[in-house]
């Protein structure tokens, strides 16, 4: 398997601060999008991609593992976050991709990860394919059959 990878982030247009986080490493691809609003996103983002890097070190050995690292990352967030501090209630998105080695009846593969609504998109034969599945309100509705993916893109609360 042949990986290529780049990175960049933007603030975008509606607020004055970055609270991405992310890497682009031969072990560990990840994102992680600060939640804007709430307290210290810029903290959450960057600890979690930091507990992603750490667990990393020497590669991923099974899905468990990638697993294993998203709820350390998850764990030192909320333990930053009680208290009274200005970190308070701080979170975070966090999207993954983890190569996997191939072993005796595995070929390498890869693992994709992701807690909120930072998407993985496969691109292949000139094709993108959403390969994650957003954590929000709305694609509640939609898996719900509640509403339509057109309804699903406009939605008032498509953010929540």
């Amino acid at each position: 398997m042949k990986l290529v990878w780049g990175a960049a982030s933007h603030v975008g247009m509606l607020r004055q601060q970055n609270e991405d986080a992310y890497a682009a490493e031969e072990h560990v691809f990840v994102v992680a999008d600060g939640m804007g609003g709430h307290n210290a996103g810029e903290v959450a983002s960057a600890l979690a991609v930091a507990g992603m890097k750490e667990a990393s070190v020497g590669g991923f050995g099974s899905a468990a593992s990638v697993v294993d690292a998203v709820n350390a990352a998850n764990r030192a967030i909320h333990e930053a976050s009680g208290g009274p501090s200005e970190q308070r209630g701080m979170g975070t998105t966090l999207t993954a991709l983890a190569p996997l080695p191939a072993t005796g009846s595995e070929p390498q593969r890869v693992v994709v990860a992701n807690v909120g609504d930072s998407r993985a998109y496969l691109l292949r034969g000139g094709e993108l394919k959403q390969v994650s599945a957003d954590h929000s309100y709305v694609q509640e509705l939609l898996t719900e059959g509640l509403i339509t993916a057109d309804e699903a893109r406009v939605h008032p609360r498509r953010n929540i």
